[in-house]
C-alpha cells in the first residue's frame, strides 16, 4: 500500500537528517536503542534518550487505545535525532534549494530497506496551542500502523483521520495529549466550501479529490474533524461506537455496513459536524505514560566517522540524492575501507538504477562484511532467482531468505519465497512458511499466488486452484488479475491432464 504524505505547507513540515561531515565533522554521533526503536543522533545521549522515550510512549498509547491495531512495523525503521537546522540541511538540501520552500523540521520516508523518521531536537511543541512539531512523521508513522493492522484498505476518511487526530501527540513526562485540535484544518473547514459527508465517507486512494493538493488538504481537513468529532464531540459520547466501527472493519466487515451498525446513518452526523468545527474549544485525552519504559534502560554506543558517513549514505539514497549517497559513501571509506553500511547504500543505489550484477557484488560484500539489514540478504536472494538456477544458486537462495526471515519476522514476502524455494529443493515442508506470509499479509495476493505455484508442484491441484482464485479476488490491478486468471486456467488445464493420465 502507499501512504501519501501531507501536502500542506506549514511551519511544522517535513525534514530529514544527519549532516554533511564538512558542516559537522566534528559532531559525536551516538545510537540509542530502546525495546523498539533505534536512535541515532549528534544532539547528545540525553536528547537522543528522550527522542526514543517518546516514540515508544506512542506506541503504548496506540496499542492501548486501539487494542486492534499492530504496532510493530514490517521492516525496521530507523530514527534520526538531529541537533539544528545546518545538520538537516545538509542532508535534506532540496528543501532549501528551492526558494520558499517551508525549511522541515520532520520528515519520515519510506526505503526499500527500513522506514526512515528524522526530526530536529531544537524545535519545541508549542505548549499554548498544544501543537506538535513533528506532525508529519507522526501521521505517516500513524497511518503505516492502522494500514498493517487490518486485511484490506481502510475507509480513507479513517485512516486519514484518525492519523490525524493522533499525529498531534504530545509526550510530556507525566502525560500524553492525544488529539489537540489542529488550527489549520479549522481555518480550512471554516473559510471554504467542504465535501457531503456521505461523499466523503465514500471516497478511495483513486478518487479525484484525493488527486491534487488542494483536494487532499480539504479531504484530511474533514477526514480530521469527523474522526475528531466522533471522539470527542458531545463529551464523548460517540467514542465507543466508533471503536465499535474500528473493530468491525479490522475484523472484515465491510465499511458500509460497518458504519451503518456503529455509527448510524450518514445524515445523522452532518449537522453535529457542522456545528462541532464552528465550536471555539475543544477536548483531546490524556493519558498516562507507560511507567514501565525507563530511559535508563537504553543502551548507548558511540558511532565513528565511517559508521555515520554510512548511515547519511542510506538516508540520501533512501531520498533518491545519489550524489550525496555516493559522497557519503567516499567519506566512510576515508576511516575505514570496509563499511558494511556503506556497501549497503551503494547496493541499494545500483538496485535502483537497474544494475543487478554489481547491486549483487555490493549486497555481497555488505552480508560478509556484517551487515544486520533484514533487507540485504532479501534482496540479493531476489536478484539471485532467475528462470533457470543451479543447484549451487538454490541453495544459497535458501540461505539468504532463511537469514532474512530470521532477522525480521514480518518480512512476509520473505516466508513465501523461503516456502517456494524450499518446494524447488525439496528441502522440507514449505507450506508452513507460505502460510506464515498469508497470515502477516492476508490481502497481498502474489503470497496466494506463491502458495498456488507451490500447491501445484505438489501435485495438490484442488488446493492450489482454491489459492489462484483467492489471489484472483484480492487483484489490486489488472496485471495481478491477469497473472492469476492464466493460473487458474494453467491448473485447471494440468489437473485434467492428471486425471486423464490416472
Amino acid at each position: 500500500m502507499t501512504i501519501r504524505p501531507l501536502t500542506r505547507a506549514s511551519a511544522f513540515a517535513v525534514a530529514l537528517a544527519l549532516c554533511t561531515p564538512a558542516l559537522h565533522a566534528a559532531d559525536q554521533w551516538i545510537e540509542v536503542k530502546s525495546p523498539h526503536f533505534v536512535v541515532t543522533s549528534n544532539a547528545g545521549e540525553s536528547s537522543a534518550k528522550s527522542v526514543a522515550w517518546q516514540l515508544e510512549q506512542i506506541r503504548s498509547a496506540i496499542a492501548v487505545w486501539w487494542s486492534w491495531a499492530r504496532v510493530d512495523l514490517n521492516k525496521p525503521m530507523a530514527v534520526l535525532a538531529l541537533k539544528d537546522e545546518p545538520t538537516m540541511k545538509a542532508l535534506a538540501p532540496e528543501y532549501w534549494e528551492k526558494k520558499g520552500r517551508v525549511h522541515p523540521s520532520s520528515v519520515w520516508v519510506t526505503g526499500p530497506d527500513q522506514y526512515y523518521m528524522a526530526i530536529r531536537t531544537d524545535v519545541k511543541a508549542e505548549d499554548q496551542q498544544n501543537i506538535n512539531p513533528y506532525f508529519t512523521s507522526y501521521f505517516s508513522y500513524v497511518s503505516l500502523i492502522l494500514q498493517q493492522s487490518v486485511d484490506r484498505d481502510l475507509p480513507l476518511w479513517f485512516n486519514r483521520g484518525l492519523s490525524g487526530v493522533m499525529s498531534n501527540t504530545l509526550v510530556h513526562e507525566d502525560e500524553i495529549l492525544v488529539g489537540a485540535p489542529i488550527p489549520w484544518h479549522l481555518e480550512r473547514l471554516r473559510e471554504r466550501d467542504r465535501l457531503p459527508l456521505a461523499r466523503l465517507v465514500k471516497l478511495t486512494g483513486d478518487s479525484p479529490e484525493f488527486r491534487t493538493e488542494e483536494g487532499l488538504e480539504l479531504v484530511d481537513a474533514q477526514s480530521w474533524a469527523l474522526v475528531h468529532f466522533l471522539l470527542y464531540g458531545d463529551k464523548g459520547a460517540h467514542a465507543a461506537s466508533l471503536g465499535r466501527f474500528a473493530t468491525l472493519v479490522a475484523t472484515g466487515t465491510e465499511p458500509d455496513a460497518a458504519f451503518r451498525e456503529a455509527l448510524g446513518g450518514v445524515e445523522q452526523l452532518d449537522g453535529p459536524l457542522t456545528t462541532y468545527v464552528s465550536h471555539n474549544l475543544f477536548s483531546f485525552r490524556k493519558l498516562a505514560v507507560d511507567a514501565s519504559t525507563k530511559r535508563e534502560g537504553f543502551t548507548v554506543r558511540s558511532l565513528g566517522p565511517a559508521d555515520a558517513g554510512a548511515t547519511r549514505a542510506l538516508f540520501h539514497a533512501a531520498m533518491g540524492r545519489p550524489v550525496e549517497a555516493r559522497a557519503a559513501i567516499a567519506d566512510a571509506r576515508r576511516t575505514a575501507a570496509e563499511v558494511p553500511d556503506g556497501f549497503l547504500a551503494e547496493a541499494l543505489l545500483l538496485d535502483r538504477e537497474g544494475k543487478r550484477d554489481e547491486a549483487i557484488t555490493a549486497f555481497t560484500r555488505a552480508i560478509d562484511g556484517g551487515s544486520t539489514s533484514p533487507y540485504a540478504p532479501y534482496r540479493l536472494a531476489m536478484l539471485l532467482w532467475q528462470p533457470q538456477m543451479d543447484h549451487e544458486t538454490l541453495v544459497r537462495i535458501e540461505k539468504l531468505l532463511g537469514q532474512a526471515i530470521a532477522s525480521n519476522k514480518r518480512n512476509a514476502a520473505a516466508y513465501a519465497r523461503f516456502g517456494e524455494i524450499r518446494a524447488i529443493l525439496g528441502s522440507g515442508e514449505p507450506m508452513p512458511y507460505v502460510s506464515q506470509a498469508i497470515a502477516l499479509e492476508p490481502g497481498e495476493p502474489r503470497h496466494r499466488m506463491t502458495a498456488a505455484r507451490v500447491l501445484w508442484r505438489q501435485k495438490k491441484y484442488g488446493e492450489a486452484l482454491k489459492q489462484a482464485q483467492i489471489a484472483a479476488s484480492l487483484a489490486h490491478t489488472e496485471e495481478e488479475r491477469r497473472d492469476a486468471t492464466q493460473m487458474i486456467a494453467a491448473i485447471e488445464e494440468a489437473q485434467r491432464r492428471a486425471t486423464n493420465f490416472e
